[in-house]
């Protein structure tokens, strides 16, 4: 990361604040999880503390459930 300041969110939702990018990294490796950019466009950028790992199995459901719903039309 080459950015100086990250907001952090917890695993449950709470904001623990605004910190360089390496305290958040060793928060979220105390817990044994991953720090995760969830909004890199925002000032500054929002890292969440998360399972990666579940993280990326959830946006792979998502994505698979769009997908079913799309319902195709066929032209007479």
């Amino acid at each position: 990361m080459r950015i100086r300041e990250v907001r952090v969110i917890d695993e449950n939702g709470d904001q623990l604040g605004i910190m360089p990018p390496r305290q958040g990294l060793q928060l979220a490796q105390d817990r044994g999880l991953d720090l995760v950019e969830v909004a890199p466009n925002a000032r500054p950028p929002v890292c969440r503390i998360m399972d990666y790992g579940k993280f990326k199995y959830e946006q792979s459901k998502k994505e698979s459930s769009q997908k079913q719903n799309n319902v195709q039309l066929k032209t007479i």
